[in-house]
């Protein structure tokens, strides 16, 4: 994890990943690879950030929302939203000073 010294920060970046899953008649989740998680979207949020320049995130924070869309007698679709946002940083490139060269002195013929 980035930690933010020596890092020019390159501005905010944003990920919202959804899906709808099934709960059935005793409010059990039925497994679904529809459902994202924080840790998607967190790693999704990384390879945002990197395929825009970055060197990596900062200041990571995330949202995890459930939404009941739907409910009958045999089951429920509920909606899960998943938002992660951070500061995308590139390490800083630092300028190496060149030491000056003394003056040359005329040759004395």
């Amino acid at each position: 994890m980035l930690n933010g010294s020596g890092m020019a920060r390159m501005g905010p970046v944003q990920v919202r990943l959804s899906g709808v899953v099934k709960v059935d008649e005793n409010d059990h989740e039925v497994p679904s690879v529809n459902a994202p998680t924080v840790a998607e979207a967190t790693a999704l949020l990384d390879r945002t950030a990197r395929v825009n320049g970055a060197d990596g995130v900062i200041q990571v924070g995330s949202d995890y929302h459930r939404i009941t869309i739907g409910r009958g007698p045999l089951s429920t679709q509920t909606l899960i939203a998943v938002q992660a946002w951070g500061t995308a940083v590139k390490a800083a490139e630092a300028v190496a000073e060149e030491p000056e060269a003394p003056a040359e002195e005329p040759d004395a013929a």
